[in-house]
């Protein structure tokens, strides 16, 4: 049965049930995707989002905070690709009622949506809770219904709220609750790991050791990043512990350790490390031992990244005498070219549904610009335009992908849809580059 929800809940609130189906409702998995896919594609549901509503009495703090909590709430499911709305004329709102015990569903369905969702601020004894429904328009029924208990860190409860809803209503993971890594910029000598909710909200420094960290990768569990950063006479590759905030060596082999990629599992770390004066592709476990050589060519081999099955690695060579795009076996086996379009191709970023490869390519004028191709090369759609565009990484869900742009003066972390739509800024700092884009955390 679609209804049944069940996830881990961040600390953040207090231990909750999931979203709990309605009573005496038995709605088969397919009865709202029916409309969905019997025309052979799948299309937005049409959500409609009533004010959330406060007690009478309560005070304008509480009234401000609820009002906050749904708007970063909208904010996820409008990001999250998966729905469509119907909104009231800019100024007004709709005046439906959203009691529980006599729901105006004659009012509601006047709308033209499917779905509405509900929320209403209540006390209990634990304390002030938000109150989520959902009902299915069209059959006058209450879907789902769950009550969050109120927190300091409301963003991140709005974020849980927003992903439970995607998770009910789509056959997707959300992403509201991931974040951002990213390398930046403290002065001309310092470049330090930050991080930041994929939204913009909550920017926070990790490292503040000195040096330069660069290229950032998460852990696929969200506990840990790998990136390098300069020694005495070595460019090195450390894991940071988010947890604890301890950075460990993984490699400091003469020659760059650099461009650090954990593999699906968790289990092995790519990256590209020196060799005779040369830079090359090699494996090693997250604790830099074990070591094996991917390849043995006369170029620089660099940028390593996971197909999401774990079996092969895209990565750049300039092997054939300008950097290119390559894909491998992950034992070194069946290299092919994969791109052909343009002379100058970099930084390949392996989508997690496994269907496409961004990168970035060097344009006539010279700028670099975003692009994405199929596994196979056959396809090729630029993303970006304008200025600078570097560092493709995508979202958990493969629908979104953050990138960093010089276009406001300095380089920035941004986002847009895999489509290239929708391009936001996500940072204000003077200088983001080499996003990272978390898997989805607990917090």
């Amino acid at each position: 049965m679609w209804l049944a929800l069940v996830l881990a809940l961040p600390a953040i609130a207090q231990e909750q049930p999931p979203l709990t189906p309605a009573p005496a409702v038995e709605i088969p998995g397919e009865e709202i995707w029916i409309k969905i896919t019997r025309t052979g594609g799948r299309k937005k549901l049409d959500l409609v989002i009533a004010d959330f509503q406060t007690p009478v009495g309560a005070d304008a703090a509480t009234y401000v905070r609820v009002r906050d909590i749904r708007s970063v709430f909208v904010a996820d499911l409008k990001f999250s690709l998966h729905f469509s709305f119907e909104e009231p004329d800019s100024g007004k709102t709709y005046k439906f009622s959203t009691d529980e015990k006599k729901l105006d569903y004659n009012g509601w369905v006047t709308t033209g949506a499917q779905i509405l969702i509900c929320g209403d601020m209540v006390t209990k004894r634990s304390g002030p809770q938000i109150q989520l429904r959902l009902y299915d328009l069209e059959s006058a029924r209450l879907i789902a219904t769950k009550s969050y208990g109120l927190a300091e860190q409301w963003r991140w409860l709005a974020h849980q709220m927003a992903d439970e809803v995607i998770k009910l209503l789509t056959p997707d993971d959300g992403v509201s609750r991931t974040r951002i890594a990213f390398s930046r910029a403290i002065n001309r000598e310092t470049k330090e790991l930050s991080i930041v909710d994929y939204d913009g909200a909550d920017m926070g420094q990790l490292t503040r050791s000195g040096g330069l960290k660069l290229f950032p990768d998460w852990a696929p569990s969200g506990a840990a990043l790998a990136y390098c950063t300069y020694g005495k006479s070595t460019l090195n590759i450390y894991t940071y512990a988010l947890g604890t905030g301890k950075s460990v060596l993984v490699s400091s082999r003469a020659g760059l350790n650099t461009t650090p990629a954990f593999s699906p599992d968790s289990r092995t770390i790519a990256a590209s490390l020196g060799f005779d004066d040369n830079q090359e592709l090699c494996l090693m476990d997250p604790s830099g031992r074990n070591l094996r050589r991917l390849t043995n060519s006369k170029g620089i081999d660099i940028s390593p990244s996971w197909s999401p099955n774990g079996r092969q690695i895209a990565f750049v060579s300039d092997r054939t005498g300008q950097p290119q795009v390559y894909v491998m076996n992950v034992d070194g086996t069946d290299l092919r070219r994969l791109t052909f379009e343009g002379s100058y191709n970099t930084s390949p970023a392996w989508s997690p549904r496994g269907d496409l490869i961004a990168f970035v390519q060097r344009q006539p004028g010279g700028t670099n610009q975003i692009c994405v191709t199929d596994i196979n090369g056959d396809t090729y759609m630029r993303l970006t335009s304008g200025m600078n565009n570097e560092d493709p990484c995508w979202s958990p869900d493969g629908l979104h992908i953050a990138f960093s742009s010089n276009r406001s003066g300095s380089f920035e972390v941004y986002t847009m849809d895999w489509t290239g739509a929708n391009q936001r800024r996500v940072t204000n700092v003077g200088g983001a580059y080499s996003p990272a884009w978390s898997p989805r955390l607990s917090r």
